[in-house]
């Protein structure tokens, strides 16, 4: 049998509820009192005659551990919740352990690693033991990032509260609220942060949100593909916000929300469809509140909108979803930038929401590019960063291209800083969509609990290599590069700053020139496209075909994708 302390080394997790000292050590009679509401070990005297609803409370307990555990759980047996050791029988430890292994049965890859037990008691042959558990989950199959992109007021957050919670509108926002992470957010009903939701869809089909499922693990762990939605900031004052997320949280499509009670498409609905345009992402159009539309308007609005994406999207037809559509054809014509289909929908009324999700349910990214991804080497952006109590630093991000484990002994560095150098970096977890995981692959989100060797002040829009490919990466590290892009707002011209956003870091540019537009002629004006060389203030990771956004104050002026370096 595994020793304790080679378990708790094979899992390569420390646990955040540890006691100082341990139920296994001779004369022991006394532990600490159990920490009801953190940490992953578990007091309990025995566990016998347990009734069904006793082992489904018993399980969801057991899962809470482990999440608290980082998926490793200890429970202690033999011990009162105020740590007093009194043993118990063979027979009630024999019968705690079966109970023990049922409930690791009704989880999802949970096991027992290790018993081990004392006796404390020759006597009456008691016994105390501590029985280790792990749960490593498999990976969904795919997850899928969806950009949700809109005007302030556009209903944008309301249409994500019908998808991902079931929540029917009550006209003044109600849907919405379950999005909302700042009490700012509560009383303007205005995004001011970027917020990540997401849907499931288990192997047979059937829809995963928090209408059936407690949490975003729970959807999670039952879903074998993941739509991840990114709710961004509507109002110009975030715009700064809002091209992050476009540049740093890499969406595989945009869904621009429209609503129906305006006579017009806004002139930042049609950069965002540029923008889509520019990245070649597929796209989607949700038109909002259809319950207080009136006829005359939609009509206007609606001419506008299909008139406006023949001009900027020539080379994709439109589709208006009806329940009759065929969901799967429609989805791969998507995917494949043949088609833009819209809904129409009612948060109030729950209307059009049906075929939203059976549409998103039919998405799937291009799976060769993930596997020819998955054989390059290992290249992690960084989006977010944490300082967490008994982990340390976590951050959080997508998988680029490559594979890493927490086992695995290749070294791996973090960086660039402002002076273009990398720290070595040792990884102590991963998560993957919140799911304790060994190893994760390319083009997937995740968690990565690191250890810095040497100080380092992480930031966001670094990245994160295997130091085998450090002289590659380092020769990508510069302050001038050409982009091709297409001009969003207004005119631009040689020596104007602008502000650059490139993955989930942003600096301060300058145009050096304008080279040509697509016929090879100078050009400069808004809606053309061009390639543009670039002075960045510092020095930055910049790799060719990566998206960039730049923007002046609050306006978007170009986008498109890195080209030479």
């Amino acid at each position: 049998m595994t020793t304790r302390r080679d378990t708790m080394y094979s899992e390569d997790i420390t646990s955040t509820g540890k006691c100082s000292v341990s139920v296994l050590q001779e004369g022991v009679t006394k532990l600490p009192p159990e920490v009801d509401k953190a940490g992953n070990i578990e007091y309990k005297t025995k566990l016998d005659n347990i009734t069904s609803m006793r082992a489904t409370h018993l399980a969801t307990q057991l899962q809470w551990r482990l999440s608290e555990g980082d998926g490793y759980a200890i429970y202690i047996i033999g011990v009162h919740d105020d740590g007093d050791v009194v043993g118990i029988t063979d027979e009630e430890f024999e019968s705690t352990v079966d109970t023990i292994k049922n409930m690791a049965q009704q989880l999802e890859n949970t096991r027992i690693v290790s018993i081990e037990k004392r006796t404390v008691d020759s006597q009456d042959s008691r016994v105390v033991a501590e029985v280790h558990l792990s749960q490593k989950m498999p990976l969904p199959q795919t997850e899928l990032r969806i950009a949700v992109l809109g005007d302030h007021g556009a209903g944008k957050s309301t249409v994500l509260g019908c998808i991902t919670y079931n929540e029917e509108d009550d006209g003044r926002g109600k849907a919405r609220l379950n999005l909302m992470r700042h009490q700012h957010e509560l009383e303007s009903g205005r995004t001011s942060s970027i917020t990540l939701t997401a849907i499931g869809y288990s192997a047979d089909g059937h829809v995963q949100n928090y209408a059936n499922n407690r949490s975003a693990e729970d959807i999670h762990q039952r879903s074998q593909r993941v739509v991840t939605f990114i709710d961004t900031c509507g109002h110009t004052k975030h715009l700064k916000t809002t091209a992050r997320a476009l540049t740093g949280y890499a969406p595989h499509a945009f869904c621009i929300v429209v609503p129906a009670d305006v006579a017009n498409v806004s002139a930042a609905t049609l950069e965002y469809v540029q923008i889509a345009a520019a990245f070649r992402v597929p796209l989607t159009i949700v038109i909002s509140k259809m319950d207080i539309a009136d006829k005359t308007g939609f009509g206007a609005m609606m001419r506008h909108l299909m008139s406006s994406l023949d001009a900027l999207l020539p080379d994709r037809s439109q589709c208006i979803v009806t329940e009759s559509t065929a969901h799967q054809s429609l989805a791969d014509d998507m995917m494949k930038l043949n088609v833009v289909p819209i809904f129409t929908t009612s948060a109030v009324r729950t209307v059009g929401f049906s075929e939203l999700v059976a549409v998103l349910g039919s998405l799937h990214i291009n799976l060769s590019d993930k596997c020819s991804a998955d054989c390059e080497p290992f290249e992690f952006h960084v989006e977010d960063l944490y300082s967490i109590d008994s982990v340390g630093s976590v951050v959080t991000g997508w998988v680029h291209s490559g594979t890493v484990s927490s086992t695995s002994d290749a070294q791996l560095v973090i960086g660039p800083d402002s002076t273009g150098n990398f720290a070595d970096i040792d990884i102590r977890s991963i998560h993957a969509l919140r799911i304790p995981t060994e190893a994760v692959t390319a083009r997937m989100s995740a968690s990565l609990a690191i250890q810095a060797r040497n100080a380092v002040a992480i930031q966001k829009g670094m990245v994160v290599v295997d130091a085998r490919t450090l002289e590659t990466t380092k020769r990508h590290i510069r302050t001038t590069f050409a982009a091709t892009v297409t001009l969003l707002n207004g005119d631009v011209a040689a020596n104007q700053d602008v502000i650059i956003h490139i993955r989930a870091a942003y600096h301060l540019a300058t145009v050096v020139e304008i080279v040509t537009d697509a016929t090879g002629q100078p050009s400069g004006s808004s809606g053309s496209k061009a390639t543009i060389e670039l002075e960045l203030a510092e020095s930055e990771y910049i790799a060719p075909g990566t998206p960039i956004v730049a923007r002046d104050g609050r306006s978007l002026i170009f986008a498109g994708h890195v080209a030479l370096v």
